[in-house]
């Protein structure tokens, strides 16, 4: 009935002379006899099993449509006497003596045959049911198939409820510490501060968990105010740092009594790093000022003074970070902020010389006084002439200036005597020349003029870029002999003057000062 062909050698150590007993043609159908199959010695009959269920293409089907196909790992090739070379479901009806439209299945340990219709079956998008091929399998088949079954339904229920989690209510994605912005969020506002432990960090962090968090402190209990501080100890540097927590920790410690702002304290001073850290973000600035503004005990102030003076020079030169000390500058005494101003007075023309630092320095001027208001203005002394020339260290003494203190101009106005004329030509330091000029006393003023008049370079002060306006300064507030020694230095240049930009402005100023006093 059908071609034969040489056995090949039997294998070795496979026991009753077949290497996989539980698929053997003889154990499917006892009338057919034992014949040998050709399989490689290294093939792992287990591993191979699971491997194949492992690569089932799993859908749902109902029994109306059932479509049966044996994947393609378990199609092996037969042979021996009475058998081709074939795949495993034509094995299956030669073993039964089916012809070829109509095919017969008998697995071990069962008494009862089903029939596969091969159109079905020979489809290539065929489906194969779990729950119909499970009942062919032998025991140790049906042992790898229940495994592998069961695993993959965990997998699948895992999915669909965290998939309805994730629809239905408030899913915080903890991996990447925010809250989907597209989550319920009346879920997080009918709840209780008590219902959010937990997530309440990860709230913070997101615009409108953070708004809800701070709704729910407008009136709190001490138990909510509790539940809050314990769920955000040990991430307040952080809160403080983040975009939206730090309006969470702004809200918090406006409803903290001492007690608990004790402990918000301790933390963020603990090491000092962490509160020059957030000082220096652009949104924990306003957190610590924030703190600042509500603590009401001197020893929570000077711990926090002192956590910051260690590196004042640093935060002064932050563009956020200079914010947190001014604060100090405006609202504490100058024996609290001691510490802050010796270390800017360790380091000042580093601090006048920087674009934030100097707006700083202007501030300890001004709210600082004693000693330590001594020697910043002498260290600022020292250093007259280069920041004078500095873009941003002008501006300091122009504020010394414009205190309207006599003392502290005429010191400063003797740390420059003798180079008037060359701080004129100064793109920088011609403002504060003209700072002197006008907001100093007469006579301080006169010996300035007398100096720009008297220098060896007076005459290219008139044509100057930057000396031209230093010089209209001077006719403006110039009486007596001062205006007439400028009026002679203008008249021996006038020729020069007329055809020079700067000259002319002059003489436009000179010409509209002489209408004036003829008009009146």
């Amino acid at each position: 009935m059908y071609p034969t062909q040489s056995p090949p050698p039997p294998p070795q150590n496979f026991g009753d002379g077949f290497p996989f007993p539980a698929l053997s043609p003889a154990r499917l159908n006892n009338n057919v006899q034992h014949v040998p199959v050709n399989l490689p010695l290294s093939l792992d009959i287990d591993q191979s099993l699971f491997d194949s269920f492992s690569s089932l293409n799993i859908s749902q089907t109902n029994d109306q449509d059932l479509q049966m196909f044996p994947p393609r790992s378990l199609r092996y090739t037969y042979g021996g006497e009475g058998f081709n070379h074939t795949s495993l479901d034509e094995s299956f009806r030669a073993s039964n003596g089916v012809g070829h439209n109509q095919g017969v299945y008998s697995g071990v340990g069962h008494s009862t045959t089903r029939t596969v219709d091969p159109q079905r079956a020979s489809s290539s998008s065929s489906r194969f049911d779990f729950d119909q091929i499970s009942s062919y399998l032998p025991a140790k088949e049906q042992l790898y198939f229940t495994q592998h079954l069961n695993a993959y339904e965990n997998r699948r229920s895992t999915n669909l409820y965290e998939q309805s989690v994730r629809r239905n209510s408030a899913n915080i994605n903890t991996s990447s510490n925010h809250v989907n912005r597209n989550l319920n969020q009346n879920y997080f506002r009918v709840n209780s501060l008590h219902e959010l432990r937990g997530c309440i960090c990860v709230l913070a962090r997101d615009q409108n968990g953070s708004e809800i968090l701070q709704s729910k402190l407008e009136t709190p209990t001490k138990d909510e105010i509790e539940i809050v501080l314990y769920e955000v100890m040990g991430s307040v540097a952080d809160l403080m740092k983040d975009q939206y927590g730090n309006y969470l920790i702004q809200k918090l410690v406006s409803v903290c009594d001492d007690d608990q702002k004790a402990m918000i304290v301790r933390e963020l001073t603990e090491r000092s790093v962490d509160i020059i850290l957030v000082c220096m973000s652009p949104y924990g600035t306003r957190a610590v000022q924030k703190l600042l503004e509500n603590l009401k005990s001197q020893s929570q102030i000077m711990k926090v003074i002192r956590a910051l003076h260690r590196c004042a020079a640093q935060l002064a030169n932050d563009p956020n970070g200079h914010h947190v000390l001014q604060y100090c500058l405006l609202h504490f005494d100058s024996d609290f902020n001691q510490p802050i101003l010796d270390q800017i007075a360790d380091n000042c023309f580093k601090v006048a010389t920087d674009r934030s630092g100097c707006c700083l320095l202007q501030a300890c001027v001004e709210h600082s006084c004693g000693e330590v208001r001594n020697r910043l203005v002498t260290e600022i002394m020292a250093n007259a002439i280069p920041i004078a020339e500095d873009p941003f260290g002008n501006y300091v003494l122009q504020h010394m200036v414009g205190l309207q203190s006599p003392v502290l101009t005429e010191l400063l106005v003797r740390q420059l005597q003798g180079n008037f004329a060359s701080l004129s030509q100064n793109k920088y330091a011609s403002n504060v020349v003209e700072k002197c000029l006008i907001e100093s006393e007469p006579d301080i003023s006169t010996k300035i003029i007398l100096e720009l008049v008297e220098s060896p370079n007076s005459s290219s002060l008139l044509v100057d870029p930057y000396g031209n306006f230093v010089i209209q300064s001077a006719l403006k507030v110039s009486k007596g002999f001062a205006f007439e020694c400028l009026r002679k230095l203008i008249s021996r240049n006038v020729h020069l003057m007329h055809s020079n930009l700067y000259g002319k402005k002059i003489l436009e100023k000179i010409e509209k000062r002489r209408v004036y006093w003829l008009t009146t």
